[in-house]
């Protein structure tokens, strides 16, 4: 491969930078939130914590319809420690995508963005995603 015009022109410390955007792009569009059992001290019983999460390959996910995300991670409290499943919430058609609400997805302090916009820059959704 050959680099382009942009990339022949950048000094290494712009490269760098532009390095760094990528993984934190790639990091971002993973996070979501997992409700993992715990121990409500309140209670005193057992309750589900939210706590936000890195999911390697959720990105992959399309962004869903209005008939809403046709899978989810749930956290399964296991033997041999907790375990995360992408599992269905709906029946899936044949051919259909996988789908999860982007909307819902952490996001960094600051951010104020909303609709198309927050899904652009926080996901590089394309704009068939937006609606």
């Amino acid at each position: 491969l050959e680099p382009t015009e942009r990339e022949r022109l950048a000094s290494m410390r712009e490269r760098r930078a532009w390095d760094v955007a990528d993984v934190v792009s790639r990091m971002l569009s993973r996070a979501t939130i997992v409700q993992l059992p715990g121990v409500d001290e309140k209670s005193e019983g057992e309750s589900e914590v939210s706590t936000p999460a890195v999911v390697p390959l959720h990105e992959r996910l399309a962004q869903c319809d209005a008939r809403g995300e046709n899978v989810k991670l749930i956290a399964d409290d296991g033997d041999g420690g907790i375990e995360l499943l992408l599992v269905a919430t709906r029946d899936i058609e044949q051919g259909e995508d996988l789908t999860r609400d982007y909307t819902t997805a952490p996001r960094l302090m600051g951010d104020e963005t909303q609709g198309a916009l927050h899904l652009l820059l926080q996901f590089v959704l394309p704009p068939n995603a937006w609606s």
